[in-house]
């Protein structure tokens, strides 16, 4: 069976590798890195409502996947869109807009505009509007190329656009003063679900002290930027994005922070504004300025504690990033370098944050091999989204590129899980991907490329996160393979994993550097309630670099279908079997087994009475002097280039959660994705941007009463009946005794016939499927005992079925209808379009 859980990023990208071979430059001067790459030049494109300058937009020069560019959704108003352009260092000699579907595959809709003083309006007949949401793409050219700028739009007739946006703007001018402050309280909901023990992330559940800012007494420092998330009649999404400078723990100083504050706010029928949700996350910007560095180490301050570092065999020197930035200390030599950042610079528009810095290794000597992910705010890749790949030398205080690999896919979905599939050993000056199922080795000293392995399928292999582990079936199919081969790519070393008699082993992920697999036998084939062929896996097994095993998972009676990681934690996805078929059960967890190597440098917390928990580098031996000096490695510049491309398409099966005003996760799981989706009161769409649900925004009360030839005909199974009345809604007339090959699941048959997509929604609740059927789609729900009933209405806590086999229809609590489908595991199935 597949694996249901993928880490977007590379793999699911059209790629081109470009291989640029540097000349290794001997400089130890203080050379600003913007003196190499410059600043920012393509201009900013914003969107004006009233008195709100909103959505504002980078632009891109090369083409991108529309369908993975989900980020903002900008409002119509009768028509119409108040547009405005910020020109940098390029001149904007025309302006064209194009209006597509929501998926990007057709273009619906194009014209010129005419400028006047940077300013256009934009105007979107109403007919394109009027089955919900559309794409934008607005297009500048200049004497020297081209940009475009996308954001999706809707008509904001129904929006309470007016009333929304003056109550965010209104919390966040008074969240700062105490006093003001404390009309905002009736909104809060105080609980233990908050951890009020630090500022770094601040909910609605947090108390009034920690929204108030405690005593930090922020300042906002230069524009707000406003981006709307989501919008509709239910509700709003806003995300505020802006920086503040608060006091600092010595005597007359300032911290600066970068802050996204997301709300989620609904005006009910009652004339009521009511705060659904509130996050507001503050990181520290680290400068190597006084006080950044003590007598116990490198202090980050108020930071996420999930800190991206790397420490030298020796204990001498660590690498470290810090928002977007990628900083060296060399304890030894006394010397702190900023050895990447686009945000260094005169312009502010180098700063924007949609990249990810990622260390992949560091050597003895404290040189580093690191990863930047996502839009490329300056220099020769300036509006492209991609993967660079850089080595820093602490010896001759430079930093090569030593590849690009550009990506038609949006900055949140490659970034999701960056370089997984793409690793870079600078000992051996060889690059390696993984690209629909080929290994490609591509050695940047002598511009050769090797083909390593072919033909593996999705489930095949796995990678670790940092991509220099990976792990691929040698033998056979997904389901036959007998061995498995796990290739260390730093160290060109591996070993094998052989099954035992008369079973088969898959690969599953890595927990850290622990490689985790599982072992089936080839007895225990069975069918899934929705008619999914399966092969569960038994047991489970983790092994560590040495090929020793670590742990073993084995629970009597008890199968695991599917498996998803996240966060050094797998989830397992099990099942208990009834002849031959499998009901989903409670999910179990396993947890990271492994712990960093002993160092001498280590990451910890510590508490401030005025910040609350705080993070810091730690030197075991502390540092003699707190005052290092500070060096700004120079960038090569490229020399050759040679170009290789790799095809690779969006697939019906994967799902995209949004919440909080960002991508949380990329899924293979709809029922997963829609769980999750629910845990942030979010949005979970398929790769085609359908909704599959959607947290808040679905009527109090549904009907669906015009479903015709409602029982089940001669030779048809219940669960066939029900998605064939699915279906009909949807305009697809199917008759599954006629086209259903024998042995062949429903699901696959329907995604391989229609546009729409068939859903498997396992482990859910009724309230979690209730959104499609608000949308007018029926959903079956799969009961165990071989008959399925198809859920036609819901009341706030009632849910309304029909059975096919009897025609009979009746109404059942949410409670009582999630008794009945238990025995399926919870399965539903839905269709979206």
């Amino acid at each position: 069976m597949r694996k249901k859980a993928i880490h977007a990023g590379i793999l699911a990208s059209v790629f081109v590798v470009a291989m640029i071979l540097f000349g290794y430059a001997v400089n130890r001067n203080h050379i600003d890195l913007t003196a190499d790459i410059g600043n920012a030049s393509l201009p900013r494109v914003s969107f004006v409502y009233n008195s709100y300058k909103i959505n504002t937009l980078v632009g891109y020069t090369s083409e991108l996947e529309m369908a993975t560019l989900r980020d903002q959704i900008t409002p119509v108003i009768d028509g119409k869109v108040q547009m405005q352009i910020q020109e940098n260092d390029k001149e904007v000699r025309s302006v064209a807009y194009e209006v597509y579907s929501i998926d990007g595959k057709k273009k619906m809709y194009s014209q010129d505009l005419e400028l006047s003083e940077d300013k256009a309006q934009i105007e979107i007949p109403q007919k394109l509007l009027e089955e919900g949401e559309r794409f934008l793409k607005v297009t500048l050219r200049f004497d020297d190329g081209r940009a475009s700028y996308y954001t999706r739009i809707a008509d904001a007739s129904k929006w309470n656009l007016d009333r929304c946006m003056a109550y965010v703007k209104n919390f966040f001018d008074k969240e700062r003063n105490k006093e003001a402050a404390v009309e905002l309280q009736p909104a809060l909901e105080p609980n233990s679900q908050s951890d009020n023990q630090t500022y770094q992330t601040v909910t609605i559940h947090s108390d009034f002290e920690h929204v108030t800012w405690g005593s930090l007494q922020p300042e906002v420092i230069g524009d707000v930027q406003w981006q709307i998330k989501e919008a509709n009649s239910m509700y709003m999404s806003v995300m505020l994005t802006y920086q503040v400078d608060c006091v600092g723990e010595e005597k007359d100083t300032k911290d600066r922070y970068n802050v996204n504050e997301f709300f989620r706010v609904r005006y009910s029928e009652n004339k009521q504004m009511y705060l659904l949700d509130y996050n507001r996350t503050m990181n520290q910007l680290f400068d190597g300025g006084a006080g950044d560095v003590d007598e116990n180490g490198v202090l980050l301050g108020v930071t996420d504690s999930d800190v991206d570092y790397l420490v030298n065999k020796e204990g001498t020197v660590v690498s470290f990033v810090q928002e977007r930035q990628l900083w060296n200390y060399n304890k030894e030599s006394d010397e702190l370098s900023l050895v990447f950042s686009y945000a260094d610079g005169e312009n502010p528009q180098n700063g924007y944050d949609q990249h990810k810095v990622q260390l992949v290794s560091i050597d003895k000597d404290g040189s580093t091999t690191f990863t930047v992910s996502g839009y490329v705010n300056r220099g020769s890749h300036e509006g492209e989204v991609g993967v660079s790949v850089y080595f820093y030398d602490i010896n001759k205080n430079s930093v090569e590129e030593k590849v690009f690999i550009p990506s038609t896919k949006s900055y949140p979905v490659l970034a999701n899980d960056p370089g997984k599939l793409l690793y870079y050993s600078h000992s051996s000056g060889k690059l390696y991907v993984m690209q629909e199922g080929t290994l490609y080795e591509v050695d940047l000293v002598h511009n050769t490329r090797t083909t390593l392995v072919t033909n593996l399928e999705e489930g095949q292999y796995v990678s670790s996160e940092d991509g220099h582990l990976l792990a691929y079936q040698k033998e056979g199919s997904i389901n036959q393979a007998t061995r498995i081969e796990v290739l260390n790519l730093s160290t060109g070393k591996g070993y094998q994993v052989d099954a035992g008699a008369e079973e088969s082993i898959r690969p599953l992920g890595f927990i850290r550097n622990d490689f985790v697999f599982g072992t089936a036998r080839s007895g225990d084939s069975g069918t899934t309630a929705s008619g999914e062929t399966v092969l569960p896996m038994y047991r489970l097994e983790i092994r560590n670099q040495n090929n020793e095993t670590v742990k073993e998972y084995q629970t009597e009676n008890v199968f695991i279908l599917d498996v998803v990681f996240e966060h050094d934690m797998a989830t397992l996805k099990r099942a208990v079997k009834n002849g031959d078929f499998y009901a989903y059960t409670s999910s179990d967890y396993i947890t990271n087994n492994e712990e960093r190597e002993e160092s001498s440098i280590t990451l910890e917390t510590y508490t401030s009475e005025l910040k609350g928990r705080e993070m810091r580098i730690t030197c075991e031996d502390g540092v003699e002097d707190s005052s290092p000096k500070l060096l700004k490695p120079q960038l090569t510049i490229a020399q050759d280039q040679m170009t290789l491309s790799f095809d690779s398409v969006s697939r019906k099966g994967t799902y995209y959660v949004y919440g909080y005003g960002k991508l949380q996760g990329i899924y293979q799981n709809a029922g997963y994705a829609v769980k999750r989706a629910a845990e942030f009161n979010g949005v979970a769409v398929t790769a085609r941007l359908a909704n599959v649900y959607e947290s808040g925004n679905r009527p109090y009360a549904y009907e669906i009463s015009d479903l015709k030839d409602t029982t089940v005909r001669e030779g048809e199974s219940t669960l066939e009946a029900c998605m064939r009345m699915i279906l009909a809604t949807a305009g697809n007339e199917i008759d599954f005794r006629e086209e259903l090959a024998e042995g062949e699941s429903i699901l696959d048959f329907v995604n391989g016939e229609v546009a729409g997509e068939a859903l498997e929604l396992t482990d859910c609740k009724t309230e979690d499927v209730l959104y499609l059927i608000g949308q007018g789609t029926p959903v079956a729900a799969l009961t165990g005992n071989g008959n399925t009933l198809l859920l036609t209405g819901y009341g706030r806590t009632s849910v309304r079925y029909l059975n096919p086999a009897s025609g009979e229809e009746d109404t059942v609590t949410f409670e009582e209808m999630d008794r009945m489908v238990s025995a399926s595991g919870n399965t539903f199935v839905g269709y979206t379009q």
